[in-house]
């Protein structure tokens, strides 16, 4: 995958699309699964909280976005297809488009 394919993701964008509701040990999760390219080798990740019924309410989307901004800081969020990546500011190619244009 180039870096240049990556586009700016904001959290709060995050919708049913890029989670997933998933039961597990008496509990239903909210999670969002994302790619965490901040370390040496990319690794599959996800971030997520309890929710109370079957399906997520706005309220889970705003606690989950909170989760995901605070896993952000220091780093930038970026999205390619459907997969939200997380990665080093400066990985996100914005230096070799600027030098491009």
């Amino acid at each position: 995958m180039d870096l240049n394919d990556l586009k700016p993701f904001d959290p709060a964008d995050v919708d049913e699309t890029l989670t997933r509701v998933v039961p597990h040990g008496g509990k239903i999760h909210l999670l969002f699964p994302f790619v965490n390219g901040t370390g040496a080798d990319p690794k599959y990740n996800s971030i997520g909280i309890v929710i109370a019924g079957p399906a997520a309410t706005v309220q889970d989307f705003q606690e989950l976005t909170l989760k995901i901004k605070k896993a952000g800081e220091g780093a930038a969020w970026r999205i390619v297809f459907n997969t939200p990546w997380l990665i080093r500011p400066n990985e996100d190619g914005g230096a070799e488009r600027a030098r491009r244009s």
